[in-house]
């Protein structure tokens, strides 16, 4: 009963996101959103390098110590000023590129270093809630956490509803919008954990184990900057703000599947992660697999044959976008079976090697680029496409591997 409130506050929450996603989509000037589209890429990037590994750090350690209250508090003390300074490092990394690609889609140099500091300003609470969200999993305080979520959604509702409702929906003061939503989670993430940072002090450190785990993560990190934003990076450096924004908006429409995986994600996995009889593992995976596959051509192929519905979402501004509708919930469609296949790999255990999935997404770049043309939306789309085939026929043979194996999967060895 608890993971079916969890997984349904979980269905809320997107739900507002995605309202408040398209209805700046469908308001917004399509120069703007295109260069609202890099911002939330900046974002996305600070957020990932920010991170660098501490949250896995946090997690592995606090769970030795949670119990702890002074350890538990000296850990998180220092979580979090690493972090916000590997957010500092972020910015100092990110900043060139990002500004390169502001000027090549045509924003003027005092906007791009405007939107780049509202970005960094919006950065560290969003980094700083997820290090203070370990302490609260750890805890089993999912509601906390669903609060802070809830409380960043509605706000950035509220204040994008009123630029729009006041004819202000450009890109700085959406970004204020966001700016706005962060901080107000953050506050409130703050105010509800405190407690786990105001234990007494100990004479302990934990700084050199965190910085072990930023030191063999950061890489993966950048390499995770690289798979999510590369489509977006390239368009920006060959086509122009058009095009950026087509794709930008397109990427809205994968709320789509986030409903169907969020279920899946909360319910599913964790229900299969417990499973110990064989055959029932078999069905149940197949369930799973075979759902999203149905479901992902099913979206695919209403969108083919009436495309109308999904492009009145977008508004009148991507009404041209016919023939690449299909194709970008396509890809969409492949990138959700293909993390489904990755969650249901590492729920059972069956992950040794997780550095091959950057291999074989780099063979799917490689593929992509020398396959289609780039500086078009259709192109990128097929680039997404057929850049993620490699990880998931690789997910896929080990699934299949696993369950025909005539032992049960979980049976000790010998």
């Amino acid at each position: 009963m608890l993971s079916g409130q969890v997984a349904g506050v979980q269905m809320i929450i997107q739900g507002i996101n995605a309202v408040t996603g398209l209805m700046i989509v469908r308001y917004m000037a399509k120069d703007d959103y295109a260069w609202f589209t890099l911002a939330a890429s900046v974002l996305a990037t600070l957020n990932l390098l920010g991170d660098g590994g501490v949250g896995t750090g946090l997690t592995a350690i606090g769970g030795r110590i949670h119990d702890q209250p002074g350890p538990f508090a000296q850990l998180l003390q220092q979580g979090l000023r690493l972090s916000f300074r590997l957010t500092i490092v972020g910015f100092v990394l990110a900043a060139p590129l990002f500004y390169g690609l502001y000027l090549r889609i045509g924003a003027s140099s005092g906007f791009t270093v405007t939107v780049l500091l509202l970005a960094g300003f919006a950065a560290w609470p969003s980094v700083s809630t997820v290090m203070l969200n370990v302490a609260n999993r750890l805890h089993a305080r999912v509601g906390v956490i669903q609060m802070g979520d809830v409380t960043g959604a509605l706000v950035r509702l509220g204040a994008t509803t009123a630029l729009w409702a006041g004819g202000w929906l450009l890109v700085l003061p959406t970004l204020l919008a966001t700016v706005l939503a962060g901080w107000s989670q953050a506050i409130l993430i703050r105010v509800r954990s405190r407690h786990f940072l105001q234990a007494p002090a100990v004479d302990v450190s934990y700084q050199s184990e965190l910085a072990g785990f930023v030191r063999s993560l950061y890489g993966n990190h950048i390499f995770f900057c690289l798979q999510a934003q590369v489509a977006t990076w390239i368009i920006s450096w060959l086509a122009g703000s058009s095009e950026v924004a087509d794709l930008g908006a397109l990427a809205r429409l994968g709320v789509l599947f986030v409903a169907i995986t969020s279920p899946i994600n909360f319910l599913a996995i964790p229900a299969i992660a417990r499973i110990r009889d064989h055959g029932l593992l078999r069905r149940r995976m197949a369930l799973a697999l075979g759902g999203a596959v149905g479901v992902a051509v099913l979206v695919v192929a209403v969108a083919y044959w009436q495309p109308a519905p999904f492009l009145w979402l977008l508004g009148g501004n991507y009404g041209h976008l016919v023939l690449e509708l299909p194709l970008a919930l396509a890809a969409q469609g492949l990138n959700m079976v293909a993390a489904l296949a990755w969650g249901l790999l590492l729920t059972r255990g069956w992950v040794r090697h997780a550095w091959i999935t950057i291999v074989t997404t780099l063979v799917g770049f490689a593929t992509g680029a020398a396959l289609f043309p780039l500086g078009t939306v259709a192109g990128m789309l097929k680039f997404n496409a057929v850049a993620v085939l490699p990880t998931l026929m690789l997910c896929l043979a080990i699934i299949v591997f696993k369950l025909v194996r005539t032992v049960p999967v979980d049976a000790p060895s010998h």
